[in-house]
């Protein structure tokens, strides 16, 4: 069974893009913005990983990373978070909760698929020794 990746994006563009590298190996769902993302996601429904980029309107990037990582179902899944600024370095400490990558737009698709298959990798890896 695929393992699924939720992208959380408001640039069409992005999403096309990232959904072409991703679904030839993984389950894709798509949502433009963080307040359908809770929304499929209180629906029970668990992403492997979230793809997240930081500036959206209609709840930002920063409040649904801190609405995964404060819920119990949720606060372990691996988090790429993607953005427009330069400064990764900064952003990375105004985050309310550490990632597990942060990649800037343009990102380079190649790297950011070989951190997508390491974080799956890792995170079933530890869910299985938690078990």
């Amino acid at each position: 069974m695929k393992k699924t990746i939720l992208i959380v994006d408001d640039e069409p563009t992005i999403l096309k893009l990232l959904e072409f590298v991703l679904s030839k190996d993984y389950g894709i769902v798509l949502k433009n913005n963080g307040y359908e993302a809770i929304q499929w996601l209180e629906e029970s429904n668990k992403p492997d990983l979230i793809i997240l980029d930081i500036n959206m309107p209609y709840f930002n990037g920063p409040e649904l990373l801190k609405s995964i990582k404060i819920s119990g179902l949720f606060s372990k899944i691996p988090v790429i978070v993607l953005t427009g600024t330069s400064d990764t370095k900064t952003l990375e400490t105004q985050l309310p909760f550490p990632v597990n990558e942060i990649f800037q737009k343009p990102f380079n698709p190649t790297k950011l698929k070989d951190a997508v298959r390491y974080l799956l990798f890792e995170h079933s890896k530890l869910t299985a020794s938690e078990n």
